[in-house]
């Protein structure tokens, strides 16, 4: 991404899927998708919602789904 501004990525069904699954399989109440030529994500979703500290496994898990899907994942939990 050459500007400053994150974009979402753009996912048909499958990547939608496949990113919903990836939640589930981390515990992680969402796993946001960015990619280029999205619309701009809002920062302001982010309030409340924490990064998820996650073991090598599913850092390797998400890197997957990152490669596969052509995105940048970041799974986030509800902050308590």
């Amino acid at each position: 991404m050459n500007d400053s501004a994150w974009h979402w990525a753009r996912l048909d069904r499958n990547g939608i899927a496949l990113v919903q699954e990836t939640e589930a399989a981390l515990g992680a109440d969402f796993v946001l998708a960015y990619g280029p030529g999205g619309p701009v994500a809002d920062a302001s979703i982010l309030a409340g919602l924490a990064p998820v500290a996650l073991t090598e496994s599913e850092l390797e898990c998400l890197q997957g789904v990152e490669s596969k899907l052509g995105i940048v994942a970041v799974a986030y939990s509800r902050a308590h």
